[in-house]
């Protein structure tokens, strides 16, 4: 992220950082009105141990009243339905494709996320483990990190969650 960029499209002060997500409450040392965890990141974390290890240190990080804006895959509805890939993305003129497959494996509970990025001249492929975080259960860890008002959405403009059908899960949490 180029933090000049961000400051003046946003007219507000922007500091981007990278890192491990579980050492933020070591690294920032103030207080911040909100958080966001978007593009299906907070499922990176090892299990619900992680996830609620994570959630804590947000909530730690957050002023009274501070929000914290989560986007997940819908993991109800790619386990119920044994959901294989999502569709590829496409970008015809630039000659390029984006492939992302699923695969559940019952022994370790985690999707192995398989990548394939078809540029002209060369593919890349790539496989992740992720942690497959139910709507229930992502709501209970956000309970026990000491949030008490979250709103649970099937995406950003704030559609009803349904757990058969929703592509993203959304949460707004204080």
């Amino acid at each position: 992220l180029k933090k000049k960029t961000l400051d003046s499209n946003l007219g507000t002060k922007i500091n981007p950082i990278q890192g491990n997500m579980l050492e933020l409450p070591q690294r920032l040392n103030t207080k911040y009105d909100l958080a966001f965890c978007i593009g299906n990141s907070l499922v990176h974390l090892d299990g619900e141990k992680e996830i609620e290890e994570f959630l804590s240190g947000i909530k730690s990080l957050l002023v009274d009243r501070g929000h914290l804006v989560i986007q997940i895959i819908n993991y109800d509805r790619i386990l119920k339905k044994n959901i294989k890939s999502l569709p590829t993305i496409e970008v015809k003129d630039k000659g390029l494709k984006f492939h992302r497959l699923y695969r559940y494996d019952t022994k370790i509970n985690k999707i192995l996320f398989k990548t394939i990025l078809e540029v002209p001249g060369n593919v890349i492929e790539n496989e992740i483990p992720l942690y497959p975080l139910l709507s229930g259960d992502l709501e209970t860890l956000l309970q026990n990190s000491g949030f008490t008002n979250i709103q649970v959405f099937g995406d950003f403009q704030k559609s009803e969650f349904q757990k058969d059908s929703s592509y993203s899960l959304v949460v707004c949490a204080s």
